[in-house]
């Protein structure tokens, strides 16, 4: 038998878990609070999922200075913290944008394309959301697509290309900054 969620309903193995989100003030600042008990994962952090969720929280609910994942253990986000995530944040609202790019009209065979924008990007952001260490690899997937795409696409491949690029360039500042904050570098 499996976990129960807070409706008691069963929570099947390797579904999606969501946390609770909401937004309080404390003081002059903005937090941001995850109810961890309630998704039944095994806690604040612990696996890809939780960190899914409090990034799409974070998506959701832009402007927070601070997340406070709550479970038997609170956990409290620094500073530091807060703002690798508003960058993987940002990333991912990068990607939505760029998903919203409409193949060119006349050409057929758009719907089936695996580099439509809005199914390549869309699929970006769910991996980056869902392990951003592993992003890279999944990067490197989708510009071997790009390499093997369709013939008479060369707008939308080129365009495609510039997009990967940007997204790439992006993720590539996203790791230095984690490394350099991680070893406390200054440059």
């Amino acid at each position: 038998m499996g976990k129960k969620d807070d409706n008691n309903s069963t929570l099947s193995e390797g579904a999606p878990r969501t946390c609770r989100a909401a937004l309080a003030h404390e003081g002059k600042d903005l937090g941001l609070a995850l109810d961890c008990l309630g998704c039944g994962g095994p806690g604040p952090f612990a696996d890809p999922q939780c960190l899914r969720s409090a990034l799409e929280a974070m998506a959701s609910e832009s402007g927070a200075d601070s997340l406070t994942a709550s479970g038997h253990v609170e956990t409290q986000l620094r500073p530091g913290g807060m703002e690798v995530l508003e960058r993987i944040v940002q990333l991912g609202r990068d990607l939505d944008h760029l998903a919203q790019r409409e193949p060119p009209k006349g050409i057929r065979g758009c719907d089936q394309c695996q580099l439509r924008p809005r199914l390549l990007f869309t699929g970006l952001r769910g991996s980056l959301f869902q392990d951003a260490g592993a992003f890279s690899d999944t990067l490197k997937v989708a510009l071997g697509k790009l390499r093997d795409g369709a013939r008479g696409c060369d707008g939308c491949l080129s365009e495609t290309a510039e997009d990967l690029l940007f997204t790439s360039e992006s993720y590539e500042e996203l790791v230095r900054f984690v490394v350099r904050h991680g070893f406390q570098i200054i440059v």
